[in-house]
């Protein structure tokens, strides 16, 4: 695969600029880009003194090694195709989109800056039980909204039903080799038998895939942590950075928002609750769900958040380094609390 070179949006000319805002060029004046930080993607903000506007942006990353794994999975193009075909049909707070260009090799996504208006925070953070609830309410609305939605075999076809059934040989390799790196660079701050609950875990993958992919299914984020939310001053939670949407079970959010971004202490005490009150948040969206399918469904994809989290863990640039650790270290004590394996060994021998 060709990985071109990233966009780089300070090359931009004023008049496409201009263009691609729908204003005029006079209102340009002054204007300028800062770098902010780059994960998965490199990460400017415009500044336009003309307009007192500033707007977010997102390209491909500088560096040789994300940007083929983003290209390779196709993470820009699934949030390019999310800004221009999904994203008006939602009634959840999301960035508004004002520019939308490019491919999975070279994209540039304007949005609205939000930095003065929300609160971000990172996996790193202590959420407490009112900030998960807002949570939960905005993942029910969300997968209330899509479920079985017909869209998802017409237009909408293209969205990944089984993300990680993509270049299936790379990704098992990549599973593999993140597991031993991540347990390797963090095996410290790690249960003693978590080398077995990863072997444990390659061992059933195939098995995992399989029951991901039964039932009924929606839209989900696909990497649903706090780090990819933001609170607003009314309590309402919005979600962005959608590169690894799907139609899949709505549980995974849901298990990867809590296994993933609450503390230890408080998933364990309130899992269940929140677990429930997702349900309910369902209902009014006229859609049922057993709370017996959805504590399976909950157990099923735990397996997946702690594959994310070894995979981040493992690398150097997809996240800061305290932020890897802080995942990867809830997902390993919830594979405890779960019982996770004598789960998976029940599955390997119902094979």
């Amino acid at each position: 695969m060709q990985v071109q070179r990233p966009l780089n949006p300070e090359k931009l000319s004023p008049r496409l600029l201009a263009r691609l805002l729908n204003v005029e060029p006079s209102k340009l004046e002054g204007y300028r880009w800062e770098k902010v930080h780059q994960g998965t993607t490199a990460r400017w903000r415009l500044y336009l003194p003309a307009m007192d506007s500033v707007y977010f942006a997102k390209t491909n990353p500088p560096d040789f090694a994300t940007r083929f794994f983003g290209a390779l999975f196709q993470l820009g193009l699934n949030e390019l195709g999310f800004y221009r075909q999904i994203a008006e049909h939602l009634t959840i707070d999301i960035p508004r989109s004002y520019a939308v260009m490019g491919n999975r090799y070279r994209y540039l996504l304007l949005i609205n800056d939000l930095s003065e208006q929300a609160k971000f925070t990172d996996v790193s953070f202590r959420c407490n039980l009112a900030q998960a609830e807002a949570v939960i309410d905005t993942l029910a609305a969300l997968h209330g909204s899509c479920w079985q939605q017909p869209r998802f075999n017409q237009q909408w076809r293209w969205v990944n039903r089984q993300q990680y059934r993509r270049n299936r040989p790379f990704l098992t390799m990549l599973r593999q080799q993140s597991s031993s790196a991540a347990i390797k660079r963090y095996q410290d701050l790690l249960p003693d038998n978590i080398v077995e609950i990863a072997r444990l875990i390659n061992q059933c993958y195939e098995c995992l895939e399989q029951r991901w992919g039964e039932g009924e299914r929606t839209l989900v984020h696909g990497d649903a942590h706090i780090g990819n939310m933001y609170f607003m001053p009314d309590g309402t939670v919005g979600l962005l950075d959608w590169q690894v949407l799907g139609y899949e079970q709505g549980m995974r959010d849901v298990t990867y928002f809590i296994i993933n971004s609450i503390p230890g202490e408080l998933r364990r005490r309130q899992q269940q609750y929140l677990i429930e009150r997702y349900i309910a948040g369902l209902a009014q969206s006229g859609v049922g769900l057993d709370i017996a399918v959805a504590l399976q469904q909950y157990r099923l994809h735990a397996p997946y958040v702690w594959v994310s989290a070894a995979v981040t863990a493992a690398s150097n640039t997809m996240q800061e380094k305290r932020i890897a650790a802080a995942g990867l270290i809830r997902a390993s004590n919830a594979m405890n609390d779960l019982g996770m394996g004598e789960f998976l060994t029940s599955l390997l021998t119902e094979k």
